[in-house]
């Protein structure tokens, strides 16, 4: 969980910072192209280490759900999301009926 808090929701968190959080005259806009890079570095270094249909083995687990958040979240604000072992991972999140329901 502290892998994903740190290297893949806070990069998140950074960019939505230096897009409409910080005063005006805080942002740097341009540190987004470096966190769209860190982004996907960490993630495929997340999904190569990621040997089971979830990250902690064979049941969903809170992390699980921080990282498909994160997903969603990456999407909504423009990050490209290469990693194909990311996208079959959080198709397979979207499908649980539980996702469904909330999004239902």
């Amino acid at each position: 969980m502290h892998q994903i808090l740190d290297e893949i929701d806070a990069v998140l968190w950074t960019a939505a910072r230096h897009s409409f959080i910080l005063p005006p005259e805080q942002r740097v806009p341009e540190v987004k192209a470096s966190l769209k890079w860190e982004f996907a570095r960490n993630l495929d270094r997340i999904m190569a280490a990621c040997k089971s249909p979830y990250l902690m083995g064979d049941q969903m687990t809170v992390p699980d759900i921080i990282l498909a958040h994160c997903g969603s979240w990456a999407k909504a604000a423009g990050f490209p999301i290469e990693n194909d072992a990311f996208r079959a991972y959080l198709k397979t999140m979207r499908a649980r009926p539980a996702f469904q329901a909330l999004m239902g």
